[in-house]
């Protein structure tokens, strides 16, 4: 029935100061969102048919829990990935060995988002499969 998760969506308190966090990121921006000339979203590719959706909203406060814990991207190479992120100036957790056997870090970006970035390993539960024990 679906072939993969389409796009996350965001609400950024400005638009222009996120774009320039996901942008160090990698995304790439493909379109963006205007409303009677005045742009107030953007969508960005993270990979190839994986995308990011954003949009405005200056009177936004803190992240909200809307249901959405976070989400997370996948990294073939999370030393490699760190080390880009360093490069950039971008904050970030140290990695750590999940639970289910797969290595992460979590970021936040301007607004407070917060979210993982996870390699998987060859015991990885989402690879092999097998009930998890949580550790948090």
């Amino acid at each position: 029935m679906f072939t993969r998760l389409a796009h996350v969506c965001l609400n950024v308190k400005n638009l222009d100061r996120s774009l320039a966090f996901y942008t160090k990121l990698g995304f790439k921006p493909r379109f963006e969102f205007t409303r009677k000339g005045g742009r107030f979203g953007a969508y960005l590719e993270i990979a190839p048919d994986n995308f990011l959706e954003m949009f405005e909203n200056p009177d936004m406060g803190a992240p909200v829990n809307t249901g959405i814990a976070h989400f997370c991207l996948e990294s073939a190479d999370l030393d490699q990935t760190m080390a880009q992120l360093r490069a950039n100036g971008v904050e970030f957790t140290e990695k750590k060995l999940g639970c289910d056997d797969t290595y992460q870090i979590w970021l936040r970006d301007p607004d407070g988002n917060a979210f993982e970035v996870h390699q998987y390993t060859p015991t990885s539960r989402q690879l092999t499969g097998g009930d998890v024990e949580a550790d948090w």
